[in-house]
Order: structure tokens, then sequence, then C-alpha cells
């Protein structure tokens, strides 16, 4: 029995490791079944970046490692795997990409078990949306998404898939994000943040209408994309320790307004520095009494948050940012999106009598 794992996998940090990579996309693409990860049973992960997705896929690949034989692919690979009456396929489909691994092994080769892993959410029915045909094909569907979207699911285009969903909450290693944000501005020169891209589902395009509206408020926007008005555009940067310290010297509060955002890597990462989170229920996290709650619609309810949240004691802020640091400490870690995975995998499994720990 082998575990057939599909995610998105680095190329060496090495001008030679990228160039082979390129190769190897090249001559995939006239049918020869090279291997962009080396090698794919016992890839070393230890170096790669610290962030979503790369963190996903080294912690479930070194987890299921443990337990089975392994291969590893990059989720952009074009190879077929041809699979086994006993093999598991598990993975990232690839938007829009038939020709993909993940996608044509599901379609043309032969498992045991099928299984999807990815960011699910529905408001945007079109973003996950792409992937309806391939239902009918896999046992489950282990989905990255915030208690909300899972919640609700049922209520969207794409509820017939809800029997299939297995639930998973993100992960970070909070050992790499230490606290920061350790005393807040006075009330009144509090200052708001967010970082991170500007794709239609993040709701960047709702910051500066708030912000507009808010006019004695101030936002630092840290990320690619238009500029915008009303909102302070700061290029993407490295998040490292003397950024950091000048950041939770400058902002106190992070804020997201997204519509359709899965289960965004970047709330966990501001709760463990010390940033108290305000989010719409649309960002994947919500009925959480560490995270005030934004809207979609209602500006004048945000409005209103933002206005409590500038002028609150800081004890107030300090208390909700130890609430949050201890929630991510506790519930958002590695061993348990690993532990969830397995029990999907071995669910899936049980449905079809079989034991996906049998050699």
């Amino acid at each position: 029995m082998t575990i057939h794992f599909v995610y998105a996998a680095l190329p060496g940090r090495s001008v030679l490791s990228r160039i082979q990579y390129r190769l190897g996309i090249l001559a995939q693409r006239i049918g020869v079944p090279v291997s962009l990860v080396r090698p794919r049973a016992s890839a070393d992960t230890s170096n790669w970046a610290p962030r979503a997705p790369f963190t996903i896929t080294s912690s479930v690949y070194n987890a299921l490692k443990a337990k089975a034989d392994i291969r590893l692919y990059d989720w952009t690979e074009q190879v077929l795997i041809t699979g086994g009456d006993r093999d598991i396929l598990i993975g990232h489909p690839f938007p829009d990409g038939e020709d993909k691994t993940w996608n044509r092994s599901c379609r043309e080769g032969t498992f045991a078990i099928r299984i999807a892993m990815l960011p699910l959410s529905h408001h945007m029915a079109e973003i996950n949306g792409r992937f309806d045909p391939y239902i009918p094909m896999v046992d489950a569907v282990l989905g990255i998404m915030g208690p909300y979207w899972y919640d609700t699911w049922q209520e969207s285009a794409l509820g017939h898939w809800k029997e299939k969903i297995v639930p998973l909450d993100m992960a970070i290693d909070v050992s790499l994000f230490p606290r920061v944000k350790k005393r807040f501005n006075p009330p009144g020169r509090r200052k708001f943040f967010y970082i991170g891209g500007s794709g239609p589902q993040k709701g960047t395009h709702l910051l500066p209408i708030l912000f507009g509206l808010a006019k004695n408020q101030s936002c630092v926007w840290i990320g690619n994309g238009p500029a915008a008005p009303s909102v302070e555009r700061r290029p993407w940067a490295v998040l490292d320790g003397a950024y950091l310290s000048r950041l939770a010297e400058e902002c106190d509060l992070f804020v997201t307004l997204g519509v359709s955002d899965a289960n965004p890597t970047t709330i966990l990462e501001c709760m463990a520095w010390g940033f108290p989170v305000c989010c719409t229920p649309q960002s994947g996290y919500y009925n959480m009494p560490e995270i005030a709650p934004m809207s979609i619609t209602d500006m004048r309810h945000n409005r209103e948050m933002l206005e409590r949240m500038q002028h609150a004691p800081e004890e107030q802020l300090m208390t909700r940012a130890d609430a949050a640091r201890r929630l991510v400490e506790r519930r958002y870690t590695w061993e348990m999106f690993n532990r969830t995975v397995i029990a999907g995998i071995e669910k899936a499994s049980a449905s079809k009598g079989f034991d996906p720990w049998c050699a």
C-alpha cells in the first residue's frame, strides 16, 4: 500500500534546483515522467519556507511518512499516477488544470481511496465550484475551512458536497510566531493594519470603503495589489523580527474583511504575535470571543467596532490578546491538523472495509 500525496512542494532554493525544476516541467509536458520532487519517498522538508501552503505539505507529508509508504508530488506536475488496488490518492486538485497530477490521476488512476484536500469556502462559489465534477469520484474532501464555512455549507450552491467534507482547522507552529505586541498606543492614536493580497475573496475592496467612512481611523495595508484610497499601501515585506518590532510599535489591531476567505493563516499569525483581530465570519472564523466580529455589508457596524477597539481600555485589549494567543497554542496546531487528516483517511477507508495502514 502506498499513499500518493499531491500538494505544493518547494523546489530547492539554489539556482541549479530552480533550473532543474523548470526543465522537469518542460519534460513532463512532452510526456517524460521525471520527478519534480526528489526523492519522492524521503523528501527533506526541513528547510522549506515556514508559510502556507508549504507548511501544510511538509507537516502532512511527514505525519503520513511515519505511518505508511508515501510518495510526494508537486501539484503543478503532469505525471500520471497509475496507483494500485491498495493505494491512496490524497491532495490538492489543481484549478483549471485537467492535465495536472492530482486531477488526471483521480480520473485515470486506480486507487482504493481518493481524497481531496484543499481550502474551502462557498460565498464565491466559483472558487471551489470548478472542482464539482470530481465530487462523485472522491471518498472524502478534507476541507481547510473555518467553522463558519462548514456550519453554513448546506445553504450554498455546493451544499451537496457536505456529506463528504471533513473540516480542517488551519494551523501554525506557534514557536515561529513569538509574542511581539506587548503594549498598545493610547486611545485615539491606535492604528489598524491588514497583511495579504488583493484577491476578490480577501475583501480588500471593502477596506477603502470602510476607512473612507471612518475618517478618524487609519489603516496600513502590507501586500501586493493596486493602489487603494483611504488606506496606506506598503509593499510586501519579509516579516522578520526587526520588521515585526516596528510594526508592533506603530500598529495595534489586525483587520480583514474577507468575503470568501477559507481559513487564512494570517489571522492565526496575528493572534500569536499578540495583535487583537477584527474579521468577518466570511474569513472563516466566527462565534469566537477572542475575535471582534466585522461585516461584509454593514459598514455602520464596522465603524462602531473600530471605534470600540480604538477606545477600549488597554487591559481589555491585552486580555483579548492573551486569550487569542492561548487559543492558537491549544487548538490551531499541526498535531491537531494531522490528527484530523489521519482520522479522515481512516473514516473514508473504513467505509470501504479497507485498512489504510496495512502494508
